[in-house]
């Protein structure tokens, strides 16, 4: 009987919404299923920056001693594609506006194969810098406008499943990159390629675009109506299209309208804050987008394979169990596109905060014992040559440094020594004080594996609530004359969270070890969570009228009322 029940209740939710996803799917016509794919490939884009870079930046770890990557210009190279994708979303703003969605992606799938190539070729880190800032412009672009693209010209009905669906492609990105960048790593300048072959699917994205039509409702608020019209009539594979063209009119009034209310520009900003249910919103916008970035997510993403190289895994090993969090992502982003609407968005946000929490604790609590587990090294080169600096008695001391790596002694294999890398460059050098000249800049602990453990607790946390949330409830916070402004205003908090988190995360494990800058991360997730426990209200189910009333609400700690009386104590 209770397998019987259990069924009836599949059936009634996941097993018939599945039908009629398929019945849709089926009606959709093939020139709009291509435009969304040609779109999609952005985040495609953006997903495989993110998983390539930790590879690569373990590999120009190994083989780039020449160009002496310290903390500080390895985090430059990382966070310089992130503060650039804040530019790129900025001056996208005024493309879209002038000449559109599709030359705008078009331009951003240019400069992303031109930004490809040079990293390609870089002969210098200021030049792979240059390679990523023009790739963070142009991720910048895509990003921005293929989602807005796809919403633009897709049937109301499949707006919110297919504008879901560039998150998704995001975390697929994320995992191909992770598989190149083990595929690559046994080649010599295997970096070269991790980062050059996004030129592949930027380049198709270019070309495709050209065949694709502009936006329609773009065209019509540009005065083009006919053309408009044309555009429908070909992506729709019908000449019916007067509804959906009554329905663009519309907004284009309405849009008239939020800009006679709000004013434009620094007026409309003025405006939002002077009005108080806008003004709460846009503060617990911006905690969402800083609470998300600041738990740690990109340090984990970016930095993953070094993570893992300072567990214990050596580097080919290090990418490898960095492509199992891509695929974990992946998974548990689906989590968050079916529980989103049955569980709530305060519950699936309270849990995934608190699971991460788990993942981070277990994580710093795996550092402290991989350090106390490290074997003691010699720190004598037997008067070969200086040593300079390297004078660690403990493996984890030592690889911890730049310039330090350990090896198995000539004389004897199973004693191992901290030597500074940097002085001892040739084959020869390496003879003199390392068993077959081999050297390595991690140090083997039974302890590493649970760090893989760790990563993968908070990214099946992440995922499915903290990741894609703070983007849900910011698109339904706010009214219309001020929600394109909140929404840049919020996502520009995004990329300045993700850019300080990026360009520090280095340098906080230097001074506090992998486990502090964890703990460091756990307490920034848990002072997030009593603050949405105390300030963010439920917004399932509700309409936006009484979303504004939320807000506007005389009630101070709206998040620890019910939803419905809140929205009574506005009305009364």
């Amino acid at each position: 009987w209770s397998l019987r029940q259990s069924w009836e209740s599949f059936k009634l939710s996941y097993y018939n919404e599945y039908k009629s996803y398929l019945r849709l799917k089926m009606s959709l016509p093939l020139k709009t299923m291509l435009l969304v794919f040609t779109a999609v490939l952005g985040g495609f884009l953006f997903g495989y920056d993110t998983g390539v870079m930790s590879g690569a930046l373990v590999e120009l770890g190994d083989e780039k001693k020449d160009w002496d990557l310290t903390d500080w210009k390895k985090e430059l190279i990382v966070s310089s594609a992130i503060w650039a994708c804040a530019v790129g979303a900025a001056i996208s703003g005024v493309l879209n506006n002038f000449f559109g969605r599709k030359v705008t992606m078009m331009a951003g799938g240019s400069v992303l194969t031109v930004a490809s190539f040079i990293m390609a070729v870089a002969p210098n880190w200021g030049i792979l810098t240059l390679g990523r800032a023009l790739d963070g412009i142009a991720i910048g672009f895509v990003s921005m406008t293929g989602p807005l693209y796809i919403a633009e010209q897709v049937p109301s009905d499949w707006r919110g499943p297919l504008t879901v669906c560039n998150q998704l492609m995001i975390t697929i990105g994320i995992l191909c990159g992770s598989i190149i960048a083990g595929l690559f790593e046994p080649v010599t300048d295997g970096w070269r390629w991790m980062l050059g072959l996004s030129c592949i699917p930027s380049t198709i994205m270019t070309i495709m675009f050209i065949i694709m039509p502009k936006s329609a409702r773009w065209l019509y608020f540009k005065g083009q109506k006919e053309e408009a019209k044309r555009v429908l009539i070909m992506i729709r594979g019908t000449s019916d299209v007067t509804q959906e063209l009554d329905e663009i009119a519309l907004d284009y009034e309405r849009m008239n309208e939020n800009e006679a209310i709000g004013g434009r520009g620094f007026q409309r900003i003025v405006n939002m804050m002077k009005n108080k249910a806008v003004r709460r919103a846009l503060i617990l916008g911006m905690n969402l987008q800083l609470f998300q970035q600041l738990s740690g997510i990109n340090s984990v993403m970016y930095y993953a394979g070094t993570i893992l190289q300072m567990a214990g895994a050596g580097s080919n090993k290090a990418i490898w169990l960095a492509s199992i969090v891509s695929v974990v992502n992946v998974l548990f982003t689906f989590i968050g596109l079916f529980g989103v609407e049955r569980l709530g968005r305060k519950i699936l946000l309270f849990g995934s905060m608190i699971v991460m929490m788990v993942g981070l604790t277990f994580l710093g609590v795996a550092f402290i014992f991989i350090d106390n587990s490290s074997k003691d090294v010699a720190t004598s080169t037997a008067g070969l040559i200086p040593n300079s600096g390297c004078n660690y008695a403990n493996c984890y001391d030592c690889v911890q440094d730049d310039d330090c790596k350990i090896c198995p002694q000539p004389s004897n294999s199973d004693s191992w020594i901290c030597f500074n890398s940097s002085i001892y460059k040739s084959d020869s050098d390496l003879d003199q004080i390392c068993h077959d000249g081999e050297s390595q800049n991690y140090c083997k602990t039974n302890v590493g594996p649970w760090a893989v453990v760790g990563l993968v607790i908070y990214i099946m946390g992440f995922a499915p609530g903290m990741g894609p949330l703070p983007w849900t409830i910011n698109s339904e916070t706010f009214p219309n004359w001020a929600r394109d402004t909140a929404m840049s205003i919020t996502t520009c908090t995004n990329w300045i969270c993700n850019g300080i988190i990026s360009m520090t995360f280095l340098q906080l494990s230097g001074a506090a070890g992998p486990s502090g800058a964890f703990f460091t991360y756990c307490a920034i997730t848990f002072i997030g969570l009593i603050y949405f426990f105390i300030f963010l209200p439920e917004t399932k189910g509700l309409s936006l009228e009484h979303t504004e009333k939320l807000f506007d609400s005389s009630l101070t700690f709206i998040g620890l009322r019910n939803k419905k009386e809140v929205v009574a104590s506005k009305e009364k």
